[in-house]
């Protein structure tokens, strides 16, 4: 006989049972979808030929299922109560487009500052990426705090006027 059609023959006969297996356990609307679960598990990786006993595989099999959601709500459970939400377990590294999005912008910001003359960008890179004061910027670069300040905004409303408007 088919074993397709044997298998199937064999769900059918227990499935109400079985329904109400799983409903007791973990609720009737998820039943259905622990049910159906059960019948594509068993049917893709069963074998019902060699069971001696296919209603207790069956019942075992959905049982599992079962004890499988009832510990993932169990976990989100507590996930919950500890403050932690949802969102926050999903992965917060940027995704691919930010990824290329952010190369491209750093590509134009860094043409556009080879486009500054050598004291506006240096005054600049000092602030922005080595973090030093105004005050710094003018003891190093030998110009007064106001032209260090001058120099910063001239590089930034350059910098922003060259990246895509969005």
């Amino acid at each position: 006989m088919d074993r397709r059609f044997d298998f199937t023959r064999l769900f059918q006969e227990a499935r109400k049972d079985l329904h109400a297996f799983i409903a007791r356990r973990v609720g009737a609307h998820e039943a259905e979808d622990i049910l159906q679960e059960t019948w594509l598990n068993l049917y893709q990786h069963g074998c019902p030929e060699a069971w001696r006993e296919p209603r207790a595989v069956m019942f075992a099999a959905a049982g599992n299922l079962s004890l499988d959601l009832l510990r993932r709500e169990t976990r989100w459970a507590k996930l919950l109560e500890a403050g932690h939400e949802p969102e926050h377990s999903v992965c917060q590294r940027p995704g691919p487009e930010t990824i290329a999005s952010g190369k491209l912008d750093l590509a134009v910001i860094a043409a556009a500052l080879e486009e500054l003359p050598q004291t506006c960008r240096e005054a600049f890179l000092l602030n922005r990426t080595c973090g030093c004061t105004h005050a710094e910027i003018a003891g190093r670069l030998g110009i007064s705090t106001k032209t260090v300040q001058r120099h910063i905004e001239r590089a930034l409303a350059h910098c922003l006027n060259r990246l895509p408007q969005e």
